[in-house]
């Protein structure tokens, strides 16, 4: 299940905003923060489905950052502390036009839900803005200005030019890592297929990365290039942060990591894509590992 959650991800990054082996049950480390049991449902209406459905359902209006409005469908527990840059969480979603039609969503690809890092453009700025201000178990409408959606450019034949958008959201849980030491923070969400080259040094390391930071969300995308990359423990081609994942990297594995910038491009950050004293993050696949 996590397996395909991932993948589905970065097709969605890759379609929408900027075949693995099948799936294992994996658990997934949530908080403790209380979480609703009901799915996200838009109700159908015969011309916009969603204007029925907002005014029926909407019961609490905010006014964010850049134009970004939060309306709130249900806040059942607003005793949770709202999301933080960093953290994972798992959202289930539908993105409209305001005319109604949804142009992406988890159900597009049979899904209950995506894992989602906050606070580093996974997807296009408006998302960050709204989930700040959202809770486990919330359950709201991110109404997105063009200016934080697609712009002047829009998406050909799915988002028009200078259109808003709107994402209905709903907030599943908050994802614990799996590790955090020395600057790097990771979440695996699949444990990849172990071999005997698990404990040695002389394989390479065969993967995709999707980086971005706070400040640039496109600072690398190999899916997009077409490129893979390679890794052989003990080289200095990746940031310090990386190399102890990827050296002990399996093939099928995907990970979230959150670099620090001490453990990435330091005080002088990389050119035009990273600043200065900026963390890093990492949205990596592991296509495969051979022996030298």
């Amino acid at each position: 299940m996590i397996t395909r959650l991932l993948y589905a991800l970065v097709v969605g990054i890759l379609l929408v905003g900027c075949t693995d082996p099948a799936p294992k049950k994996n658990k997934v480390k949530v908080t403790k923060e209380r979480k609703p049991k009901e799915n996200l449902s838009i109700t159908s209406g015969k011309d916009n489905p969603l204007e029925e459905f907002d005014q029926k359902n909407i019961k609490e209006r905010l006014t964010v950052e850049n134009g970004v409005s939060v309306e709130w469908i249900a806040s059942p527990f607003k005793s949770n502390p709202t999301l933080k840059d960093g953290e994972v969480c798992l959202l289930s979603y539908r993105l409209t036009l305001p005319d109604g039609k949804i142009i992406d969503g988890n159900n597009r690809v049979n899904l209950p839900f995506i894992p989602y890092l906050v606070g580093y453009n996974m997807q296009i700025a408006g998302w960050d803005l709204g989930l700040h201000h959202l809770r486990v178990g919330d359950f709201a409408k991110v109404i997105i200005p063009a200016e934080m959606a697609y712009g002047s450019k829009g998406i050909k034949n799915i988002v028009p030019s200078n259109s808003e958008v709107w994402l209905y959201v709903k907030v599943l849980a908050k994802v614990a890592p799996d590790g955090d030491k020395n600057g790097v923070k990771y979440w695996i969400f699949d444990k990849g297929k172990p071999s005997a080259l698990d404990a040695s040094e002389d394989k390479e390391v065969f993967y995709h990365a999707i980086a971005s930071t706070k400040s640039n969300p496109n600072v690398q995308n190999t899916y997009r290039k077409h490129l893979t990359l390679s890794y052989i423990p003990n080289q200095k081609n990746v940031v310090s942060g990386l190399r102890g994942l990827l050296k002990n990297a399996r093939p099928g594995q995907k990970i979230f990591a959150l670099v620090s910038a001490d453990q990435a491009y330091g005080k002088q950050g990389y050119g035009n894509l990273v600043q200065p004293d900026e963390s890093v993050f990492y949205n990596l696949t592991i296509r495969s590992v051979r022996e030298l």
